[in-house]
């Protein structure tokens, strides 16, 4: 909490309701991130914090307080927002809808055995050996070298995902430490070539970026580095290859939703060419409202507004609200797994 308090509500906007003695009945928080959209860097928020005093709740103000904030953003002319339900029913209403899961798995004894006595999974004790991959912890002065490997590696993984600069792992690795965990580099010889987050105590590590060349030799080196033990360890957002090591899920993780839909139209780069005849309803953003031919193309998307419709016209278009719609074209993007 004083992590956050310290440094994300620093640089965040809250949005609160009070009564005529300024007293806060609810709470509302948007936490600024910059995103990959398809190629175009977009200013998005993340919700946290939406909070209502126990004896204010079911007198809508979680409504005023989505609506009044999503209205600001599309202001902005923001793409989309996204959170991380405590429920999704709480959400649903609201036009949200799960966007992205997470891989998880759970690391058993057998295997990791398996990882000290294999030829094929053989860790080295000295580092320098040619060749060789091992896990250390993260320092200040390595932020920059670890930011220049994630520009370079995040865009050949994922359409979307978080601008990983300088001053993400920062906050990152303040925010892991705050728990009592590492964010971990991974290294062949001297380069990076991964990375991670972990809690050594709990045997957790999640966020695991590995080159795509190096990924099947960073699994024992990811588990050496918690060190031989009977215990499990548990991965979560770690590279699909390695699920063939042990039984994974997939764990839906993020809802989003469409906030701008122009904008958001505009930036969507894929390569098949689609077209959408479609009559939209958003009960929290009236913009929105009206009927629209979407088009998607490898150079971006385009958002026609129709008006002045026949009756017969009018029924060629598809009616769908927003939650639908950002269901519906959030399947194209690929999200990276963090």
């Amino acid at each position: 909490v004083d992590y956050y308090f310290r440094v994300k509500a620093a640089e965040n906007e809250i949005f609160v309701v009070e009564n005529e003695k300024q007293e806060i009945l609810a709470t509302l928080h948007l936490n600024p991130y910059e995103i990959m959209f398809c190629g175009e860097r977009v200013k998005t928020n993340y919700i946290v914090a939406v909070a209502t005093r126990a004896d204010c709740r079911h007198q809508g103000m979680m409504r005023s307080l989505l609506q009044a904030s999503l209205q600001e953003m599309y202001r902005r002319e923001e793409t989309f927002t996204w959170l991380m339900p405590a429920a999704e029913a709480i959400y649903r209403p609201f036009g949200f809808r799960f966007i992205y899961e997470k891989n998880k798995m759970t690391v058993t004894a057998d295997v990791l055995r398996r990882a000290e006595t294999d030829e094929n999974w053989q860790i080295h004790s000295d580092q320098e050996v040619s060749g060789d991959i091992f896990c250390e912890e993260a320092k200040k002065e390595d932020l920059a070298e670890l930011a220049c490997f994630a520009e370079k590696q995040l865009s050949k993984l994922a359409e979307v995902y978080t601008v990983h600069d300088i001053a993400y792992f920062e906050q990152r690795m303040q925010e892991v430490e705050c728990e009592g965990g590492s964010l971990i580099l991974i290294r062949k010889e001297k380069e990076i070539c991964g990375y991670f987050l972990a809690l050594k105590k709990d045997r957790e590590a999640w966020e695991i970026v590995v080159e795509d060349a190096v990924q099947k030799k960073a699994f024992p080196a990811v588990l050496h580095w918690f060190g031989a033990s009977e215990e499990k360890c548990t991965f979560t957002a770690f590279p699909q290859i390695w699920e063939q090591y042990a039984q994974s899920e997939n764990v839906p993780a993020i809802m989003g939703r469409i906030v701008h839909l122009e904008h958001f139209v505009c930036c969507l780069k894929i390569k098949k060419e689609q077209e959408w005849k479609i009559r939209l309803t958003d009960s929290l953003i009236p913009e929105n409202n009206g009927y629209f031919i979407i088009k998607t193309g490898i150079e971006g998307g385009s958002l026609i507004r129709v008006e002045n419709l026949s009756e017969k016209e009018k029924k060629m278009f598809c009616s769908m609200d927003i939650g639908q719609l950002t269901e519906e074209l959030f399947r194209l993007p690929v999200f990276l797994n963090e």
